[in-house]
């Protein structure tokens, strides 16, 4: 009897530490365990702003443009080829998330995770992680923002010093071996 007991004991233990937490509504899954709410677009600063952005996973990388507009009802991605062919289509007005055209490879919700921990004021992020922690540093070389979940870095997000439309940025996540560059394009240039 006292086997049996012990067994179930065990048998409950192991899938209790398996279990993950609830995703909380208007959540995204970032980590193990952790979580990241979306703030609204009009909590977000307002830009209007092209990047050459290339995305390295797994040895391979892939360069697109991004054309990226927040204003305080939505956000907007656009991402086109180096020769202008439409690649796909982010939109997020506060409420849901979308793509076009739909793939796994681009989850709509995670990019839209990346772009606000990258862009929204710490002090309006930090309420909006859970199981995640924020650390934020100031420097010669811009901002440096690392996202841990348990003392675990999650992703370390880099940004160059001047206006958000023209600071190169750097996001990597090591535990997908994802590193995104994006660097600031002249509209003004043809």
């Amino acid at each position: 009897m006292k086997r049996i007991q012990a067994g179930a004991l065990l048998t409950m233990t192991a899938f209790l530490s398996a279990c993950v937490t609830p995703l909380l509504p208007g959540c995204t899954r970032f980590g193990h365990s952790g979580q990241v709410c979306l703030l609204p677009p009009a909590a977000l600063p307002q830009l209007d702003a092209v990047h050459l952005v290339s995305v390295a996973r797994q040895g391979r990388t892939d360069t697109f443009l991004g054309q990226l507009h927040i204003d305080p009802k939505s956000l907007y991605l656009a991402g086109s080829s180096l020769f202008g062919t439409g690649l796909f289509t982010l939109s997020y007005d506060g409420r849901q998330v979308s793509v076009r055209p739909e793939t796994k490879e681009l989850p709509a919700d995670e990019l839209v995770v990346m772009l606000e921990l990258t862009l929204a004021r710490p002090e309006q992020l930090r309420p909006q992680l859970h199981d995640l922690t924020l650390t934020v540093q100031d420097g010669p070389q811009g901002e440096v923002r690392e996202i841990a979940e348990r003392g675990h870095l999650i992703a370390h997000i880099e940004r160059g010093p001047g206006p958000l439309a023209e600071a190169p940025v750097t996001i990597d996540i090591p535990s997908l071996k994802l590193t995104v560059k994006m660097t600031a394009v002249d509209k003004s240039q043809p």
